[in-house]
């Protein structure tokens, strides 16, 4: 009953949506469209999935920072992981005429309505981290997630020799990003004979969640040698699950992403590896397309970002990067 009455909530906000926005299109304007066409504003919205997850935290602050750079203003606003609020967000962004609206979907499927939305009243949409399953984008940018999964299949098999009893811990299941993490990973994995995948649960991106599902499965599946977790979140989730057994230094540990947090347990050996890719490089990335749009510019549809993995003897190599990169405040201090 939950589902159906959070679909009809959904179904709501999409038609009230609609009739707000029946007055906003900027007739003859395609920018939209991704025609080039300068729409000479130098403002932007970026609606966040969340930002009670560090990743996105530090996605914000490349963002902001890059766009003082430019002279864009940049209004942050936080859809708390709520498809109705991401689309109000939407809504209201587009009916106060943004020059370009930046989303982070919370679901792939939900955020159709927000494109569509932008696309109706020829304002220039993009998107990045998750892609919209529909609607009309100038361009998505985000990190390659099939090849992190492939990244981290290797290291984990690195790390138990090529053979024993691994588990996979998945991200929002509703996203392309955990689908195709989850794809990259098992495709990888399949070429490891000597390793099983002996369970699979998802945990939605979520430290506590992952915690919970962690424990439950060392309790069905004693004897594991070593855990993928779709991003560092739920891998720091994962590692109270091991340490609360004196487990972390017996099974391997690899995540993505490249949170200060996992950094620090990189460094300090309760974690073999993370796919490190920085959100503070990608907020950075988001604005500078941004900017490239707003000015009449046409991007590729699709800027794909390359992660890299980061082990115990590169990991102070990886944070001196941090620094260069203007993100002292996602160092871990071990590692400062």
């Amino acid at each position: 009953m939950r589902v159906a009455r959070t679909t009809r909530a959904a179904i709501a906000v999409t038609a009230a949506a609609s009739l707000a926005l029946a007055g906003c299109s900027r007739a003859g304007d395609d920018a939209g469209s991704g025609s080039g066409k300068a729409s000479g504003k130098k403002d932007a919205t970026i609606i966040m999935s969340t930002l009670n997850n560090p990743f996105f935290v530090s996605v914000k602050n490349g963002a902001q920072a890059q766009a003082a750079k430019l002279g864009i203003k940049l209004n942050v606003q936080n859809a708390n992981n709520s498809d109705a609020a991401a689309l109000n967000q939407a809504t209201t962004a587009v009916s106060k005429q943004t020059g370009i609206l930046i989303i982070d979907p919370v679901s792939t499927q939900s955020a159709t309505s927000s494109v569509t939305q932008a696309n109706g009243a020829n304002i220039p949409v993009m998107a990045f981290d998750r892609k919209p399953s529909g609607g009309k984008l100038a361009t998505f940018v985000g990190y390659d997630a099939v090849q992190a999964g492939r990244n981290a299949a290797k290291a984990l098999a690195e790390a138990v020799g090529e053979k024993g009893k691994v588990v996979e811990i998945q991200g929002l299941l509703g996203t392309n990003v955990a689908q195709d993490r989850s794809k990259g990973f098992n495709e990888e994995i399949a070429k490891h004979k000597g390793m099983t995948v002996v369970a699979k649960q998802a945990a939605d991106f979520d430290r506590a969640k992952a915690l919970n599902v962690m424990t439950n499965v060392l309790q069905a599946k004693p004897g594991i040698n070593g855990v993928y977790a779709a991003n560092d979140e739920m891998a720091m989730g994962v590692l109270s699950a091991l340490k609360a057994r004196n487990l972390s230094k017996k099974v391997k540990l690899v995540g993505n992403d490249g949170i200060s947090d996992a950094l620090a347990a990189v460094a300090a050996g309760d974690m073999y590896a993370t796919n490190a890719e920085s959100p503070f490089a990608l907020g950075q990335k988001v604005m500078t397309l941004a900017a490239d749009i707003l000015a009449g510019k046409k991007p590729a549809a699709d800027e794909t970002l390359q992660g890299r993995l980061v082990t115990k003897g590169d990991a102070k190599e990886y944070a001196d990067y941090l620094v260069g990169l203007g993100d002292a405040a996602d160092v871990p201090a071990s590692l400062k």
